[in-house]
């Protein structure tokens, strides 16, 4: 199971930002966070954490905590 932290430094480093992002952070409010961004998601986690996850879930997803349940409970 990959680690909260390992999981935030992932997800900067998908979108290359250094903005100040938490499990709280609202994913509308992340600069560069879109379709596009979500569909790249998909792709690190499959890759990075051998986890397929739905597209449903990504899209419904309003904070970072949602996506990392994703990935938790996979």
């Amino acid at each position: 199971m990959v680690t909260s932290e390992q999981f935030l430094k992932d997800f900067k480093s998908l979108l290359s930002t250094n903005e100040d992002i938490t499990f709280d952070t609202d994913l509308l409010e992340i600069d560069g966070w879109d379709s596009f961004s979500a569909m790249a998601f998909l792709a690190m986690i499959d890759e990075k954490y051998g986890i397929k996850a739905e597209p449903f879930a990504v899209a419904e997803s309003i904070f970072v905590e949602d996506l990392y349940s994703i990935v938790s409970n996979t």
